[in-house]
């Protein structure tokens, strides 16, 4: 009876570690630095993969935000006219495509 505690703990564990890992990416860590926006603090620290996912993300949420992609970066340029440019990786190659709901671009 006492093995299958131990197994019933070491699952509960694994699953609550498994949890953590796949819920964290989802909550961003805002790093306030003076007067920086909260949400172009979301953009500090991330890779161009995540960009791009925040970038969808905020274009379903009706962010103020408009965002490109150029052969080098992700591009965001804030209401308030600030632009923030997140680089490319040289060694990977980003394809983003336009999805066709209606027509191809709004």
């Amino acid at each position: 009876m006492r093995a299958s505690y131990g197994g019933k703990q070491m699952k509960t564990l694994l699953l609550s570690i498994i949890l953590f890992i796949v819920v964290s990416p989802l909550f961003p860590v805002y790093a306030f630095q003076g007067n920086e926006d909260p949400v172009e603090a979301t953009l500090n620290n991330v890779d161009a993969i995540r960009a791009m996912a925040i970038a969808n993300q905020w274009r379903w949420s009706k962010q103020d935000v408009t965002s490109y992609v150029t052969p080098w970066e992700v591009v965001f340029k804030f209401s308030n006219g600030k632009l923030k440019k997140i680089p490319l990786q040289i060694e990977k190659m980003l394809v983003a495509v336009a999805p066709y709901i209606n027509r191809t671009h709004r």
